[in-house]
């Protein structure tokens, strides 16, 4: 049997220790940056912001804990060990590809093209399934992440999109540092034994270790800690914001479940490896552009109604944030009907403290009452751009990424 709490006890253990090393803070610094930078672009826009820096950072922290933790559980099960990964060639592949896209700093291309690379020429020496298998794991945890962190980091923004039209959007965005524990295989003589060993069923791993040990020798795995790092960006300009999460963590999970069942297959037929190795960059990169091509191609949700106003997003701790969500229309505050964002201004400064607001969610009325905070005559919703906004942001169609920047190269070539 699987000594689950034995090896959940180790894991948690040693990721709680990450937390305080040196390389999970500077990590989590660089989160921090991220998210300030983010706030810093939302209050040019808007005035205002709908979260606060040291909300967004202590949530990234624990979400990552609970992705560090969650990883590397799932890497335990399956035997993924440090000593046949090739990080040292999976991280230099990654950052030349970051060179072309930021979006390309993933696992996904880099461990894919190295896994690849070994397919078909032998080189470097590194375990396909394993790599493909840590690939898998790292994408299965991420769309975890997705799923559960909701929409806290759900920033709104105004776009510029092709045709020219200013719309309301969000710009999906986390950040997680990960504190992971991944096995290591040491050599140690036979017969000796050694204290606080767990003893694990004739099935795992599910992966097989294929190194020979050293004369005399056996192996025995040993828990490392490593930081690692997760993210994920993302627009929802057609969808709400969580749908748009829900959507894109589903499509994750198949993808990564899909990675892990045919490198585990690959590993005892290595036909399968090349096919394993195609899908790592091939599938992550479709499912990025189908994705993408379907919210672009989808009518705007974010824009002014034919009546009301639109709630885009609310400001925190404010009146709106107790009642109203993206994409509400706002129709009367107390008696005065609303119509533009004009009709809005005047009606707050004739209601009374408490007022009642009648708003339209998926087709449907509610009316709740609120009040004013501290005396202050501030709603705190952010509304849909009337199409005359001095700042946005370009959105710019990038169908194919990679190929687009070969076939770029090509032409200034010529």
């Amino acid at each position: 049997m699987f000594p689950w709490s034995d090896i959940a006890s180790l894991i948690i253990r040693g990721a709680l220790g990450i937390i305080f090393d040196f390389s999970f803070l500077l990590i989590l610094a660089l989160v921090s940056y991220q998210y300030w930078q983010m706030q810093k672009r939302q209050r040019q826009m808007f005035g205002v912001y709908n979260y606060t820096l040291t909300r967004q950072v202590l949530l990234a922290g624990l979400f990552g804990l609970i992705g560090g933790v969650t990883g590397s559980f799932l890497l335990t099960l399956v035997g993924v060990t440090l000593n046949q990964l090739g990080l040292s060639y999976i991280w230099p592949v990654a950052l030349v590809l970051m060179l072309i896209n930021m979006r390309f700093l993933c696992f996904a291309y880099a461990g894919g093209l190295v896994a690849l690379s070994h397919v078909l020429f032998g080189w470097p020496d590194v375990n396909v399934p394993q790599v493909l298998s840590l690939v898998a794991v790292l994408h299965m945890t991420e769309s975890l992440l997705i799923a559960v962190s909701g929409g806290y980091s759900a920033m709104p923004l105004i776009i510029r999109k092709a045709d020219g039209r200013l719309v309301g959007a969000f710009s999906l965005q986390n950040f997680w540092p990960l504190p992971l524990v991944i096995l290591f295989a040491v050599a140690v003589p036979s017969g000796n034994e050694l204290g606080g060993m767990i003893g694990m069923p004739e099935w795992w791993p599910l992966l097989p270790l294929v190194l020979e040990a050293p004369a005399g020798s056996s192996w025995v795995y040993v828990m490392a800690p490593v930081v690692a790092a997760l993210g994920y960006s993302d627009m929802a300009i057609a969808s709400l914001p969580q749908q748009r999460r829900w959507h894109s963590a589903i499509n994750l999970a198949v993808y990564s479940i899909v990675l892990l069942v045919l490198s585990l297959l690959a590993a005892k037929y290595s036909w399968l490896t090349f096919f394993a190795a195609l899908l790592s960059p091939v599938g992550h990169e479709l499912l990025i552009q189908l994705e993408n091509r379907r919210e672009m191609a989808a009518p705007p949700r974010f824009v002014p109604p034919p009546y009301g106003v639109m709630a885009l997003d609310t400001v925190v701790n404010t009146p709106a944030a107790k009642i109203l969500k993206p994409g509400d229309i706002i129709i009367k505050l107390a008696d005065f009907p609303i119509n533009s964002r004009y009709d809005l201004a005047f009606a707050l400064s004739h209601i009374p403290e408490q007022f009642s607001v009648t708003f339209e969610r998926s087709g449907k009325v509610a009316v709740e009452t609120i009040g004013f905070k501290h005396g202050r005559r501030q709603l705190g919703v952010i509304l849909v751009p009337d199409g005359d906004e001095r700042y946005y942001v370009e959105m710019m169609t990038d169908r194919y990424g990679l190929f687009d920047w070969i076939m770029n190269k090509f032409k200034r070539a010529r």
